[in-house]
């Protein structure tokens, strides 16, 4: 599996230390203050990067879906429309993320559910873009990510086989700097459904780096999926998991997302070299019990 410059100063692939993605997404519930508190806390447990989404409202969605009830324990308004809004940055709030993350020393990037969205992002200097699950099939956003040259991150939640041949055909058409993410689009996943043996599955298949997004419960299984090769976990990120909002319940918090920044770590040192031979540690009890 050949390795792929994310960013100036971070490598991703087979022999490169887990790169760990706090998904902020809409877990700031609108709030500017809390996604910059949410930002502080990643910076300080330790990941190396923080995500967010953004959406041109009217683009991304049907008018029909917009327009409909949506009155639920997580709704921030009474219609999809009002719920969504409520939840979007501005632009002038974006540029305040992206330059506190400059201050930070922690990467900042974002999902665009739009070709707006990307113009958008290109304005504030956004350096790696990931392409949701649920764009897969959005050939037209996937060009205008391509077009923009910079690495691209894609997950494949809820996608066949020739869904992502289709998108991956395309990405390739324009670029070698691509991550695929191995990806369940259940919130929260059942632990039979994971099936993380995906993972080499599609790292055979389109000779890349590739990481696992993950929406189960608990962390043992993301940070396991280092050990079939992901070089990328990302997790949706929360302080508290009983917050109001779609995200929160299927999110880790902080003493979680501190668990898998050291565990995934532990794992990757530990998966050391596939060659065996006698190691420098184990001579002395050679010697002691074989007598050579």
């Amino acid at each position: 599996m050949r390795e792929i410059q994310l960013t100036n100063d971070r490598l991703i692939g087979d022999n490169q230390p887990p790169f760990i993605i706090a998904e902020i997404g809409n877990n700031h519930n609108g709030s500017l203050e809390k996604a910059l508190e949410l930002m502080k806390i990643a910076k300080e447990i330790g990941v190396d990067a923080i995500k967010f989404q953004v959406k041109n409202i009217e683009k991304s969605f049907t008018k029909e879906l917009l327009d409909s009830p949506y009155v639920n324990e997580n709704s921030f308004g009474k219609t999809y429309r009002e719920h969504k809004e409520a939840l979007e940055f501005s632009k002038n709030e974006l540029k305040k993320i992206y330059e506190y993350a400059k201050e930070l020393g922690i990467i900042c990037f974002s999902t665009p559910f739009d070709v707006d969205s990307v113009e958008l992002l290109e304005s504030i200097g956004n350096p790696i873009y990931k392409i949701s699950s649920f764009h897969v099939t959005d050939l037209p956003l996937i060009e205008a990510i391509c077009k923009t040259k910079k690495p691209i991150i894609i997950s494949t939640g809820m996608s066949t086989e020739d869904e992502i041949d289709k998108a991956m055909s395309l990405i390739k058409k324009y670029s070698d700097k691509y991550v695929i993410l191995h990806c369940v689009s259940s919130y929260p996943t059942n632990d039979e459904d994971v099936n993380l043996r995906v993972i080499p599955t599609l790292q055979e298949k389109y000779d890349c780096p590739v990481g696992y997004s993950g929406h189960e419960k608990g962390i043992a299984i993301c940070t396991s999926a280092i050990a079939l090769g992901a070089c990328i976990i990302e997790r949706h990120f929360t302080l508290d998991r009983t917050l109001k909002g779609p995200d929160h319940a299927s999110s880790v918090e902080t003493n979680g997302m501190t668990h898998i920044v050291n565990r995934t770590k532990r794992i990757f040192n530990a998966l050391g070299s596939s060659e065996k031979k006698v190691l420098d540690c184990e001579l002395k009890n050679r010697k002691k019990f074989r007598g050579y």
